[in-house]
């Protein structure tokens, strides 16, 4: 059996919570996308490119596509993407694996959500987040950055999780700030919060507050 059917396997039943990374660890640096996984965070989110439908159960997908799909029609940026996006998009992800996986990118753009996003000022009508925030370091550089990309009355809309995660996913979070913290840190970088909770999940519905012009 070659390396790269071995490896998925034994990702299925790592889902299935089976002790199997020291297994897997010697066969994934014989993969040229998995190489220092899954400590190495490209390596880590390739590799969770292929289990994305069994990450997010299709009710969930239902609920988030319903809160999303006012924004059909503009030019949308689905920021850290992975392999799906629940409208149409400009799918931006590290993860090589995840944006090949993604079949609603209408354009795909690789890069790192740490750094200063590769796009024009103004560039977007809308920009979504989904389940991406608690993963950025640099939360407030990203959250600048969507500000400067997105159109005077766009709509920046972050989804976050309300529930606990499972370990597996729990060792790359970076950042689990509450509701109230969450509204602070976006009013601060300049955007009005509408906020409300559906499915254990909590959504940011954002536009840039209106700033009036120095004297």
């Amino acid at each position: 059996m070659d390396p790269e059917t071995t490896f998925f396997e034994g990702l299925i039943e790592l889902q299935y919570g089976k002790k199997v990374v020291n297994l897997l660890k010697p066969i994934a640096q014989k993969i040229s996308w998995a190489k220092g996984w899954p400590e190495d965070d490209t390596a880590f989110w390739n590799a969770e490119a292929f289990m994305w439908e069994r990450k997010i159960d299709r009710e969930k997908r239902n609920l988030i596509f319903k809160e999303l799909r006012f924004l059909i029609g503009g030019k949308n940026l689905d920021l850290g993407c992975g392999g799906y996006s629940y409208i149409p998009s400009t799918g931006f992800d590290f993860s090589s694996e995840m944006l090949k996986q993604n079949e609603q990118c209408t354009s795909k753009v690789q890069g790192d959500l740490e750094k200063k996003l590769p796009f024009r000022v103004k560039e977007f009508d809308s920009i979504t987040a989904v389940f991406v925030l608690n993963y950025v370091r640099n939360y407030n550089g990203l959250l600048q950055e969507v500000s400067r990309v997105l159109k005077p009355k766009g709509i920046f809309v972050m989804v976050l999780y309300s529930g606990e995660l499972n370990d597996w996913q729990k060792q790359k979070e970076v950042n689990r700030f509450s509701v109230k913290k969450w509204k602070s840190i976006l009013k601060e970088v300049g955007f009005k919060v509408n906020f409300y909770e559906k499915g254990k999940m909590w959504f940011f519905k954002c536009g840039k507050a209106y700033l009036r012009p120095a004297l």
